[in-house]
């Protein structure tokens, strides 16, 4: 096995435990910035962490697709080689640029803009990863290997659950920043818990979808659908 293959391998691997690290992190964390019996200062500085932490999560998702289309290319099982694999790394990296950049800058008033340019990246990206991995599984394998159509499935599930993350999430979100600026009512910490319950069923969605992936990965069933 040769240094950059291994290489892939590792980082593939490296990303499957940040991406599930990242996550927990943050998700036990915002129990406590949610919590009303803690002081608002205490809450704002947990925020700002877990949003740090929520980075580790966030360069995953974008990383793991030109790593795992890489590694399947060395095997011949992706029909994404040569010239398609290098744009796919070039497209990943200024999609990743855009996702640190929206993280800092905060108050920048293009921010909303490349905010949805992002989310409209991550609908396409969505689409054609879920649509391609059916088309491989249930019409013609053009993923060289079953397990890996159904790992690229699996890819586009996570991208939609972060697309739930952002959607049943933000009301939550917006909701904090009311009680930081104006103080917290029994009304406004309801209406941010309810917004960050509806958030965390697509959170256990990734764990469960990620933690799939890896086993799939690691088991590479051989079936014909």
């Amino acid at each position: 096995m040769d240094f950059w293959y291994s290489l892939l391998v590792f980082s593939h691997v490296l990303l499957f435990v940040y991406w599930l690290g990242g996550d927990l992190g943050v998700f036990y964390g915002s129990f406590t910035r949610n919590n009303p019996k803690v002081d608002l200062k205490t809450r704002a500085t947990i925020a700002k962490v877990c949003a740090d932490i929520d980075m580790a999560p966030r360069t995953t998702l974008v990383l793991i697709a030109p790593i795992g289309f890489s590694i399947a290319a060395y095997h011949g099982w992706s029909p994404i080689t040569g010239s398609w694999l290098v744009l796919l790394w070039i497209f990943s990296a200024a999609w990743l640029f855009l996702v640190w950049w929206q993280h800092l800058a905060h108050n920048s008033p293009k921010k909303a803009f490349w905010t949805r340019i992002d989310l409209y990246i991550r609908w396409v990206a969505m689409a054609s990863l879920v649509l391609s991995a059916l088309y491989s599984l249930f019409v013609m394998p053009i993923y060289g290997q079953s397990w890996l159509a159904l790992k690229v499935l699996i890819y586009g599930g996570c991208i939609a659950c972060g697309i739930g993350i952002r959607i049943a999430g933000k009301p939550g979100f917006m909701m904090f920043q009311e009680i930081l600026r104006e103080g917290s009512t029994p009304e406004r910490e309801k209406a941010m818990n309810d917004g960050a319950r509806n958030a965390r069923r697509f959170v256990k969605g990734i764990w469960v979808l990620v933690a799939l992936a890896a086993f799939i990965g690691i088991w590479k069933p051989d079936f014909t659908l």
